[in-house]
């Protein structure tokens, strides 16, 4: 082999790794993409989950006040009650 065979085969061995390591790169960038979308449509549901875990938390604490309110009534109306007999 003379020395411009050698400086060819080296030079196309050089061009394949760089080729190969580009589409390399490349499937981990398509890769990458497709993480991210996911991870926003992730945030996204988790920002609507919080969302409704706020409106359960408001609803109970509603429901617990009533219940409260409620209870103060009914035993204002066991003591009425009880002094009329």
């Amino acid at each position: 082999m003379d020395a411009m065979s050698v400086f060819l085969m080296i030079t196309g061995g050089l061009v394949c790794a760089l080729l190969t390591s580009l589409i390399v790169l490349w499937v981990q960038w398509l890769q990458a993409a497709q993480y991210k979308t996911e991870l926003a449509v992730l945030r996204e549901l988790l920002r609507g989950l919080g969302d409704i875990i706020r409106r359960l938390e408001s609803n109970n604490a509603e429901l617990t006040a009533g219940l409260r309110a409620e209870t103060g009534q009914v035993e204002l109306l066991k003591r009425q009650l009880a002094q009329q007999h």
